[in-house]
């Protein structure tokens, strides 16, 4: 007569008194190790960056909170939404990592280890120097705090396994990681490609005669059509447009990759943060994550500058 009880997940004995096997949980170890590595990526994946111009093509003027501060040279962002299911998507498997370390935490009385405050000057390169001080301090080595909670968790699934709520921790876990990598490695099936403003014929209720639907494209499409008006567009010259619309937003490295992926070429944000650290560009200011903001001009005339070192013509 065997004793052995079955896991909740798989439905194979346990050789213990766990509530899921070792094989299941292991599962789920790997998928918090992907979180780990891909938690700040998922930003890149739903990259959304700013337009600074009306439907007639000239510059808006710049919008402040009450109390916002504004930085020399400063524009303040307004997203463009590049894939809006995958930030809802993303926000919900980041929920529920960080819910169930909140869980874990509170049950065990074991709480993560937050980073030490950085000690050193501070000198006024805003983040493009090599000063030890100044990397931590600009934000540069912080770790996120979804693959903070991902890595604390990795600590307690050993624990999390014998307790009865293993089987909906396991499952909860695995799925949003495997959901978070999804968003990471596979890129969007559509971009924003701006609004349409072809001219109406006639159209009551818009009187400047432009129509305003904004237009989404397949990465691979040569033209994008409007839903609306029915006005047929260059895909290239859509992305012409936007890079040039995009040149003086600032933005962090993620945003700044995702978008010149989609618009441009391959970017990752290492390579921006690495341009940034050899000095080839500057860091303009920091978001409310203390992330150093760069511009993304600054960003695409050096990559377009290795990429003609690299292949011999012009970018």
């Amino acid at each position: 007569m065997t004793t052995d009880t079955t896991c909740d997940l798989c439905g194979e004995p346990v050789r213990d008194t766990a509530y899921v096997c070792p094989r299941c949980t292991a599962n789920t170890a790997r998928y918090l190790r992907d979180v780990i590595t891909a938690a700040a990526e998922v930003e890149t994946t739903v990259a959304r960056l700013a337009r600074y111009s009306d439907r007639h093509g000239r510059a808006q003027p710049e919008e402040w909170e009450p109390g916002e501060v504004k930085m020399p040279g400063g524009l303040r962002p307004t997203p463009l939404p590049f894939d809006p299911g995958a930030r809802q998507r993303g926000d919900r498997a980041s929920s529920d990592i960080v819910t169930w370390a909140r869980h874990v935490a509170e049950t065990r009385g074991v709480y993560p280890s937050m980073p030490g405050p950085a000690f050193g000057p501070l000198c006024g390169s805003q983040g493009a120097c090599r000063h030890e001080s100044c990397s931590v301090i600009w934000g540069k080595r912080v770790p996120h705090p979804v693959a903070r909670a991902a890595a604390f968790l990795l600590g307690h699934l050993e624990w999390l396994r014998y307790r009865q709520e293993a089987e909906e921790a396991m499952t909860v876990l695995a799925a949003a990681g495997a959901t978070i990598v999804r968003i990471v490695d596979a890129p969007p099936a559509l971009w924003y490609a701006g609004p349409c403003w072809a001219e109406k014929l006639t159209d009551q209720y818009a009187p400047t005669g432009r129509c305003e639907e904004e237009l989404y494209a397949r990465t691979d499409d040569g033209t994008v059509k409007c839903p609306a008006c029915k006005a047929w567009h260059d895909v290239r010259e859509r992305r012409v447009w936007l890079l040039g619309e995009a040149d003086d937003v600032l933005a962090h490295a993620a945003l700044i990759a995702g978008a010149l992926t989609v618009l441009d070429r391959p970017v990752t944000s290492s390579m921006v943060r690495n341009y940034a650290d050899r000095g080839r560009i500057q860091a303009r200011g920091v978001d409310e994550r203390g992330r150093p903001l760069y511009r993304v001009g600054d960003v695409r005339q050096v990559v377009a500058e290795v990429a003609r070192r690299t292949t011999g013509v012009a970018a």
